[in-house]
């Protein structure tokens, strides 16, 4: 606790010394966290859009399981534990709050341009967190491609320099994806496909400045 501390006054102090820094920052996070409402919202809005209910063969291999409990505790532990690592890092935090709104936009146009519905033998999928933003009984159930929790955990992984955390956060996304499929939350091409467009947000919109920052991590 002592080393966050220290590590938080000495980044932070740096950061508010930088002509500017701490307003882009804050405009950077506001307008992350806006938007990341709005187009939530906007899911919402179309919850009942009509998709395609795809044949999955992996699907087919099991009987669905509500797996709500462990697919959230993982998913917000990652988020819990990825923001302790990030918040004494303002430079690093910059970055990656770009590269997770991005993944997030990318997320909505395909949820748009690959419109598709759920298994009929989906379990709805029960987040307390999402249930709070949204609002209750506005569940979404064709957000399907591609999977956001899988790419959050994702953005994660790529951004984080500490070993021990970046391991455990792999583990959490290949668990996660695994009980969404069987679940019947998402398709195995939702979960397999948000690894990558995970990492093309991190090269394209984060990894030339989190490189920039390694001397601070």
């Amino acid at each position: 606790m002592k080393k966050w501390y220290r590590l938080f006054i000495k980044n932070w102090g740096d950061a508010m010394n930088e002509k500017y820094y701490v307003i882009k920052f804050f405009i950077n996070l506001i307008a992350c966290y806006s938007l990341y409402i709005y187009v939530t919202h906007l899911l919402v809005a179309n919850r009942f859009r009509e998709g395609v209910v795809l044949s999955d063969p992996i699907q087919r291999l099991f009987t669905p399981v509500d797996l709500s409990l462990p697919i959230f505790v993982l998913t917000y532990s990652c988020i819990v534990f990825f923001l302790l690592y990030v918040i004494p890092r303002p430079r690093d935090f910059y970055f990656a709050a770009r590269a997770f709104l991005v993944v997030f936009l990318l997320r909505f146009s395909f949820i748009y341009l690959v419109p598709l519905s759920p298994p009929k033998t989906m379990i709805v999928l029960n987040d307390p967190v999402l249930d709070w933003i949204v609002g209750n009984n506005h569940e979404i159930f064709n957000d399907l491609f591609f999977s956001g929790h899988v790419a959050d955990v994702c953005i994660f992984v790529f951004c984080c320099r500490y070993k021990p955390l970046k391991y455990f956060m792999v583990c959490s996304a290949i668990l996660v994806a695994v009980m969404l499929v069987w679940q019947q939350v998402h398709y195995t091409a939702d979960v397999c496909a948000s690894p990558f467009f995970a990492y093309a947000s991190y090269v394209l919109f984060a990894k030339k400045g989190l490189a920039k920052n390694v001397a601070l991590a």
